[in-house]
């Protein structure tokens, strides 16, 4: 894969994608989230769902940007 704009954009939002997994199964950081951000965490809790779909659509598009990028 050549790195380009959208390869370099894909894996920022990929490691987000991954962080956000990762950090939504830490029950420490869950409480630290819920402690230090009261109101965002009412209308933005962390789940799991959500964050799975959001890694799996940012794996799709890089197979996307892999597959333009071989034509």
């Amino acid at each position: 894969m050549k790195i380009n704009f959208e390869s370099i954009i894909w894996f920022i939002f990929f490691l987000d994608a991954l962080a956000n997994v990762l950090f939504c199964r830490s029950i420490k950081f869950n409480d630290w989230y819920i402690k230090n951000f009261p109101r965002i965490s009412f209308h933005f809790p962390l789940a799991l769902g959500w964050s799975l779909l959001y890694l799996l659509m940012t794996i799709w598009i890089g197979f996307l940007i892999y597959r333009m990028q071989l034509n």
